[in-house]
C-alpha cells in the first residue's frame, strides 16, 4: 500500500476517517498511529483484479476497432487518440462508482443507526 497517497479508512466501529482534524486526507500513515482500517476498495485496488484487467483490455481493443487510424496517422498519434478516448470512459466509470460507494455508505451507516438503537433499547 502506498504511504503517501489518501484513501478510505475506518476505525473499528465503522466510523469514517478519510480526513485528518487539520484538514488533511488520511495516509496510511495517520491510519497506522490510529488504528484505521482500509475501505474494501482500498483492499481490492492493491490486488490484481483479474476480471477488471480483461475488461479493460477488452474495452481498449474494442475502442480501437471501432475507431481506425486516420489515413496517415502515426501509431503514436493513434494511440494517443484511443488513451483519450479509454480515459473520457474511465471518468464516467470513476463518477458511476463513487455515486454507488456513497449509496453503500448512506444504507451502512443507517444499518449502524439501527443497530445502535436497538443495543440501547435493550
Amino acid at each position: 500500500m502506498k504511504t503517501d497517497t489518501g484513501g478510505h479508512w475506518y476505525t473499528a466501529d465503522g466510523e469514517a476517517r478519510h480526513w485528518q482534524e487539520d484538514g488533511k486526507k488520511t495516509t496510511l500513515r495517520h491510519a497506522r498511529k490510529q488504528n484505521l482500517f482500509p475501505s474494501v476498495t482500498t483492499i481490492i485496488k492493491e490486488i490484481n483484479n483479474e476480471f477488471l484487467n480483461n475488461w479493460r483490455v477488452k474495452t481498449a481493443t474494442l475502442r480501437a476497432k471501432a475507431n481506425p487510424a486516420f489515413k496517415n496517422e502515426s501509431d503514436n498519434m493513434y494511440l494517443l487518440r484511443i488513451n483519450v478516448l479509454n480515459r473520457d470512459e474511465k471518468s464516467t466509470i470513476l463518477e458511476f462508482g463513487t455515486r454507488i460507494h456513497a449509496a453503500l455508505e448512506k444504507v451502512n451507516l443507517h444499518f449502524q443507526d439501527e443497530a445502535r438503537k436497538a443495543t440501547k433499547e435493550t
